[in-house]
């Protein structure tokens, strides 16, 4: 991984939560959960421990956010991580991640890192 990082001037990555009746979070307001008693914000610690999320100069990049649509059917909510500082990728934890409801599902999907 060192050497990835050494020889690269940037790096990308893609989250995506898929999500029955669910909603990880507010992405495109303000990454707190609702529907919780606690507010919650979602984020992501990255290779060098630096954490990406919601208003900060990491911020993720909010692709598609269906989440929070709970109508019984499966939704997504996707995000691109793109960086200047390749040492700050892959992705190594989901912190603060909203306990899920009874009736609800979800699924986790890190794609790979694309190393520049």
């Amino acid at each position: 991984m060192k050497f990835l990082h050494l020889l690269s001037s940037e790096a990308s990555q893609s989250i995506t939560f898929h999500c029955l009746s669910y909603q990880p979070s507010s992405t495109a307001d303000s990454f707190s959960s609702s529907g919780h008693k606690e507010n919650t914000r979602l984020r992501f610690r990255g290779w060098n421990k630096q954490m990406f999320e919601k208003d900060t100069l990491l911020e993720p990049h909010v692709l598609q956010d269906e989440c929070k649509i709970q109508d019984g059917s499966w939704h997504q909510s996707r995000f691109l991580f793109h960086t200047q500082d390749s040492g700050q990728l892959p992705l190594v934890d989901i912190e603060e991640f909203p306990t899920s409801q009874i009736s609800s599902q979800r699924n986790v999907e890190i794609g790979p890192v694309c190393f520049l």
